[in-house]
Order: C-alpha cells, then structure tokens, then sequence
C-alpha cells in the first residue's frame, strides 16, 4: 500500500547539526525496534486479522517505551488486536482542533523479513554502499540516489539478504521520540494530541479493529507518517474497491454439454473479464485515470469452479460509480451467455478511501507552515496507492496527508533510512503540533 512524502531540503539536512545524543538516541531506537521482525501475513478473507507473536512483541515494546516516559502521556495496548493509542492532553484552555499521528507496527510479507541485521554507516562518504550478498547500494541508483544529499550523515541499511523494516519502524522511531518531546516541553502549549500504532497495515486492515474508545471524539486532524517517496506529500489516493466473483461449474461430458447442463466456469470467467473495455485496465491508467483489475484467477480444487478477484480504483466518485457499472454490466451479460453456471458476487468491500474526501480544511495549511518554519520544501501529489490514513478514512475517520518517514526503497532488500532524518522529522511533526494550535 505505498505512499507519499515530505522533502526535506538540504539546507535542513546537510546544514543542520544535531546535538550527538539527539541521534545516538534515535539510533538506538530505531535499531532496538527492527531487531522486531513483525512481519505479518496476508490472507485473503477481509474478516481475518492474524497477528504473528513479533507483531505482539514488537506492539508490547512500543507500549513499554511510551510508558517509561511517565506522567503526562496517556498509553493504552489493546490486549486483542495488539493496537497501542496514546493521548498526550491538551495542556491549555484555549480550544483548538486535536491531531492524530500514524505509524503502523508490522512490516511486510512481500521479502524475507527474518534474520534482519541492520548495517550502521556513519560519516556516510558518499560512495557506493556494499550490503553484502552480492549487492550494493549505489547514490546513482533509483534505491540510492537520495544518499547524494546525505554525505556525512548516519545510515542504515541492510545486509543485501532481508528487508530493513524501516516501514514503518522509522515512522514507530518517529512518533514514540515526538511523545517523548512534547511529555518534557512543559513550555510547549498544545490541544489534545493523539498517536496510533497500528497493525496489519501491510495487509490493508490497519483501521479494521480500531477502536474509537481511546479518543474523546474522531480527531480533527490526522497525519500519517508513513511516507517514502522523496519529495512529496500527498493532498489525494486512490479509493480502493475490492470485489470477488464466484462461478460455479460441474462435470460432466463436454460433447453431450446442453442435455448435461454443462456449467463451464473457465469460459464463462473468461467471457466476463473480456466484457471490460480495454481502455479501463491498469495499462491505460495514469494520472488520474483510475482502472478495473483481475489481478487473480484461482481454480477451487477438486472442483470445476472459479474465483475472481478485481481491484477498482479511483479519485474520484464518479469515476467509481462508472467502473462498478462496468462490472455490474459484465455480470449480467456472463450470467445470461452461461445460464447453467451458478454465478455470483461473493465479496465487495472498500479496502481504503480518497483522504482528499473528508480532510480538515486547514490540515496542509499546518503541515506547509510547519514545513516553512524548518526550511523544508514540499511538492503536494496525487498518490496512486493508499495510505493507513486513507484505510482510517474508510472507517470513518478524517482525512489527512501522508509524510514523510524518512524509509527509503522500501520493501526491497534495499531498504535504507538515515538517523539524521528521523530526527529532523520529529521535529517536523513538533512544528505540526504548534502550528494546529493557530488554526481557526
């Protein structure tokens, strides 16, 4: 589900200098958290929600970490789906909107995730990076060009054979720093301010079983700090629309098939998708062009049935409603070219939702200001994907831009992050929280 970001100039990270603790600290976090292999796994039933033990252990050290940081912070680890939600409280009685920030605590299934031995690079020279297994990490390389702008800072990367994780756990390195800031800057007036550490994002399920209880009301504001595109930031997604058909055929002998009543499903599948206009597939589609896709085919063993999966994604509305009219149409026609096959629409369901639909008005404002104030530049896009902010939309939370994590080539065994920027990043996301406040 990837994503969006936050540029971060090069005045801010190649000029600024950190006090060494600043990024000792965060380096001994982000490293503690992915010792964690929390990868989770994917199933294709929507209700499912499986966690892995690393997803507990790595939702456990989160909650701990917040905890230790005492008075002030609210912390709370759902025991059943191994959420953690924080509250920092509103410390002044001027009433301004609340805040949300985002990070999600697993890490994908897509590369071997086990065995994860995190490379520190420090005073990065600004030469090729050898990983190991045969691999190098180059700044003239698509993975690596963002490395040009670093030289001098701290990297990590992988050993060439596993993912880092630093989606998201620089995001957790983030937002777990930003508690700990805003809980010892008694000076630092604010709303309420809130956090979730969510789960099973890489599956799409990260706002399933969130659990509204942990806030006073939906909070007005929501940030995602998930980001991994150098850069950017996003204003718009995709919605995501998933559908599943189900065609169910029989037996018997071809030659004989009308007197039989042969249900075909493979035929009958094959006439449905080959219903679509060519010109709404993914090889069509950019910009805002969104499309319909049978991205999986799946015969059900020891029968002659047939399960489809599609994917229609959109910006906007209207757009939707035409693409399901597509399907809906295909349907009725396969149904009456096949009476003998049993079809039928199995599964719909709306994976994740355009933030751009239900944004506060005054979100970007507040991240372009707080960006201004730490000399960061920022290119709104149009994401061609979707965010855990935008599955929170879906559940009927407010929309809000994806930042910036400082994750670089992610799920690859390119993986890399810098310290430096995680640590300008709190800060960022500080800024964030001071610029809520003057919002009207």
């Amino acid at each position: 589900m990837k994503k969006t970001v936050l540029f971060i100039s090069l005045s801010l990270m190649i000029s600024t200098a950190f006090a060494q603790n600043e990024v000792e600290k965060m380096l001994n976090r982000f490293l503690s958290y992915v010792s964690i292999e929390s990868q989770s796994i994917e199933e294709s039933n929507q209700e499912s929600f499986p966690l892995t033990e690393s997803q507990k252990t790595m939702a456990r050290r989160v909650f701990n970490d917040i905890k230790s940081i005492g008075k002030g912070v609210e912390v709370y680890l759902d025991s059943d789906y191994y959420y953690v939600y924080v509250k920092v409280p509103a410390n002044h009685k001027k009433s301004v909107p609340s805040v949300c920030f985002m990070a999600h605590l697993d890490i994908t299934f897509e590369i071997k995730g086990i065995g994860i031995k995190p490379q520190v690079h420090r005073n990065y020279n600004g030469e090729d990076i050898v990983l190991g297994n045969g691999l190098v990490l180059s700044p003239n390389s698509v993975e690596g060009m963002h490395l040009r702008d670093l030289v001098g800072k701290t990297i990590v990367t992988t050993d060439g054979s596993t993912l880092l994780g630093a989606d998201c756990k620089a995001g957790c390195g983030i937002l777990v720093t930003l508690i700990e800031d805003l809980a010892n800057d008694k000076k630092m007036k604010h709303g309420d301010v809130y956090f979730v550490f969510a789960q099973n994002e890489e599956t799409g399920k990260a706002a399933v079983h969130m659990d509204m209880k942990y806030f006073d009301k939906k909070p007005d504001i929501l940030i995602d700090v998930d980001g991994d595109v150098y850069g950017t930031y996003s204003v718009q997604n995709f919605t995501a629309v998933n559908r599943i058909y189900y065609f169910d055929g029989n037996k018997v002998i071809s030659s004989h098939g009308k007197e039989n009543r042969y249900a075909d499903a493979y035929t009958a599948a094959a006439f449905f998708i080959g219903q679509l206009p060519p010109e709404i597939h993914p090889s069509y589609s950019e910009g805002r062009q969104g499309y319909v896709h049978c991205y999986k085919m799946e015969k059900i063993d020891s029968l002659d049935d047939m399960r489809l999966f599609f994917r229609i994604r959109y910006f906007d509305k209207s757009d939707g409603e035409r693409y399901l009219a597509y399907l809906d149409n295909a349907f009725q026609k396969t149904i009456e070219a096949f009476p003998f096959v049993q079809a039928k629409l199995e599964e719909s369901f709306k994976q994740y939702d355009n933030v751009a639909y239900n944004m506060h008005p005054s979100a970007m404002e507040a991240v372009q200001r707080a960006a201004k104030r730490c000399g960061i530049e920022m290119k709104p896009v149009e994401l061609r994907a979707g965010t855990t902010g935008a599955l929170m939309v879906a559940q009927g939370m407010p929309g809000g831009p994806c930042i910036y994590s400082g994750q670089n080539a992610v799920h690859s065994v390119y993986e890399w992050c810098c310290i430096e920027e995680l640590v300008a990043l709190t800060k960022l996301c500080k800024e964030i929280v001071l610029e809520v406040n003057v919002i009207k």
